[in-house]
């Protein structure tokens, strides 16, 4: 059986999970979201499973300095839609997909005079040694120009799964990336909550 949402808020980070420093504010949803997946889906050329998705929780958006770290949860009706997505990060098209997604979102959310002069993103499928509901991972760079000053935003995204769940943790940070121990840390405490759905 799908998990409810009040099981999915149990498995996305909790303000408790974050080292200390690290503060939440409440998750705004992104109106762009729902248009970005079909996006991405019709890039790499697959089913969209999010009319079948049940529900969807999200962490509230930590941040220490300019760093962030959110993650979210769905449950989906079938394991069929779960293997669709899992299906789509191993596709050999999905980086340059997100690459494309990634300037995109920022585009629309950066201040006005400010270019995307590059973004690099890459999709790598299997847990990398890592937790074993770990379907892949992403990490890259997005170059900025905010008004004459170049500014390098650090991207990492770990895509999870758990029975009939989908799980995400992702971080940013300006000018390095985000640790990869508090990174690590924060995985394994969604992946471990997934992995029980």
């Amino acid at each position: 059986m799908p998990a409810s949402l009040s099981r999915l808020e149990k498995i996305v980070l909790q303000p408790a999970d974050l080292p200390a420093g690290w503060k939440g504010t409440a998750y705004q949803p992104d109106p762009r979201d729902a248009a970005n997946q079909a996006a991405m889906v019709n890039c790499v050329g697959a089913r969209n499973t999010e009319s079948d998705k049940v529900a969807e929780a999200h962490s509230e958006d930590f941040a220490l300095g300019d760093a962030g770290i959110h993650s979210s949860a769905s449950s989906y009706r079938s394991q069929s839609d779960v293997e669709t997505d899992v299906a789509i990060l191993h596709s050999p098209k999905v980086s340059s997909c997100y690459d494309h997604l990634v300037k995109t979102q920022l585009a629309a959310s950066l201040p006005a005079g400010t270019k995307i002069e590059s973004a690099s993103i890459k999709i790598t499928p299997g847990s990398a040694g890592g937790l074993a509901n770990v379907v892949a991972t992403g990490a890259g760079t997005v170059n900025v120009n905010l008004g004459g000053q170049h500014v390098s935003l650090y991207l990492t995204a770990t895509f999870i799964t758990g029975p009939l769940i989908q799980a995400e943790v992702d971080a940013e940070n300006v000018g390095a990336p985000v640790p990869a121990s508090v990174v690590n840390a924060m995985v394994a405490t969604v992946a471990g909550r997934a992995a029980k759905g």
